[in-house]
C-alpha cells in the first residue's frame, strides 16, 4: 500500500510538519533523555534544528541524532520525499533522486544507501519461522554462457515463510559465497543460510529444494528471477560490493505487502542509527575530505 502524494503533501507542507512528525515518532510518549531517561528539557531554538537539553542530566541531543538523519544537512523535508519515492515498487535510483530532490549525486547516493541499510537491519530481525522452504537460485544467469560465464552469474540463496496455503508470506534472498561460482551446476551447501535467518525451532524442519532436478520451487526461484529484472530495469545491474542492500530492498517492500509502506521505512529510519559514507563504501577516507576520481567513479557504478 503506497501514501500517494497528495496525501504526502497534506502531512508535510513545510520543514515545521516535518520536524514535528519526527518528534512524535522519535518521543511519542514525550522527551525522554537518551542518557538518563529523564523526561523534562529545555528547548534551544537558536539553531536550525532545536537542541534538547535535560533538566536533570544537562546533555544536549537533536531530533535527527540516533536514527538515519544524524549528521545530514538536507532538509527533512527532502528526506522525506527521498522515502516516499522508496515506497514505489519499481523504486527509484540515486541519479532519478539527486534530480527529484535536488541535491548532488553524491547526496543522492548516500540517502539512497542509508534508506536501504534501515530496511536491512529492520528485516534482518524477522527471523522465519512455521513452514519455511529454502532453494538456491542464480542471478545475471547466461542461457547461452560465455567462457567466463562465472564472473557474471552469481548463486544466490532464497527462503520463504509460507501460510496454510504455501503462499510465501516473508522472503530472504541472500548472496552466496564467490567461492561457488566455480561450478555453475552446483549447489551451496544451504545450513549457513539456514542457521542465520531461520529461527532455531523451524531450522529442523526447514526444507531445502535445488534449482536443478525434479523438486524445482518454481516460487523462490522466479522471486529471484523478479528481484533481477528489478535491479536491471531500475538500476542498470549492480555489481557484487552492493547487490545484497539491493536484495534487502527488494525483500523488505515485497514483505510489506499491506502495510502503508511510508509508515514503515520512516519508523526504521527513526530507530536506527546512521551509518557513514566511508562505511558504506569501504573507504578509509574521511567524511570532510573530497573524493578521489576513482571513488567517485565507483560510487557512480553502484546505483
Amino acid at each position: 500500500m503506497e501514501m500517494t502524494l497528495e496525501e504526502f503533501d497534506e502531512l508535510f507542507k513545510t520543514e515545521e510538519d516535518c520536524l514535528e512528525a519526527l518528534y512524535a515518532a522519535k518521543w511519542p510518549n514525550g522527551f525522554l533523555c537518551p542518557s538518563c531517561s529523564h523526561t523534562q528539557c529545555y528547548v534551544i531554538r537558536s539553531r536550525k534544528l532545536p537542541l534538547y537539553e535535560c533538566r536533570k542530566c544537562k546533555s544536549q541531543t537533536s531530533l535527527i541524532s540516533e536514527t538515519i538523519f544524524r549528521n545530514s544537512r538536507t532538509p527533512l523535508r527532502s528526506w522525506f520525499v527521498a522515502i516516499l519515492l522508496h515506497t514505489r515498487w519499481n523504486g527509484i535510483n540515486a541519479v532519478q533522486l539527486a534530480d527529484a530532490i535536488k541535491v548532488t549525486y553524491k547526496t543522492a547516493w548516500l540517502m539512497c544507501h542509508k534508506l536501504r541499510y534501515a530496511m536491512s537491519k529492520a528485516d534482518a530481525d524477522t527471523l522465519l519461522s512455521g513452514i519455511v522452504r529454502i532453494s538456491d537460485a542464480l542471478m545475471y544467469r547466461r542461457i547461452v554462457p560465455p567462457r567466463n560465464c562465472i564472473e557474471f552469474e552469481q548463486p544466490l540463496m532464497v527462503g520463504s515463510m509460507d501460510n496454510e496455503r504455501g503462499e510465501p508470506t516473508h522472503v530472504k534472498i541472500q548472496i552466496s559465497p564467490r567461492s561457488l561460482r566455480t561450478d555453475r551446476h552446483g549447489s551451496p551447501d544451504p545450513t549457513p543460510f539456514i542457521n542465520r535467518v531461520v529461527s532455531p525451532e523451524s531450522i529442523p524442519h526447514a526444507i531445502f529444494t535445488k534449482r536443478h532436478g525434479k523438486n524445482v520451487n518454481y516460487t523462490l526461484v522466479g522471486i529471484c528471477r523478479d528481484a533481477e529484472t528489478w535491479i536491471a530495469w531500475t538500476f542498470r545491474g549492480i555489481g557484487l560490493k552492493h547487490l545484497q542492500v539491493y536484495l534487502d530492498h527488494f525483500c523488505y517492500v515485497g514483505n510489506r505487502p499491506k502495510a502503508v509502506l511510508y509508515h514503515e521505512i520512516f519508523k526504521d529510519c527513526v530507530q536506527r542509527r546512521a551509518i557513514d559514507y566511508p562505511t558504506l563504501t569501504g573507504s578509509n577516507q574521511r567524511r570532510s575530505s573530497r573524493p578521489n576520481r576513482s571513488t567517485k567513479h565507483e560510487t557512480m557504478l553502484a546505483g
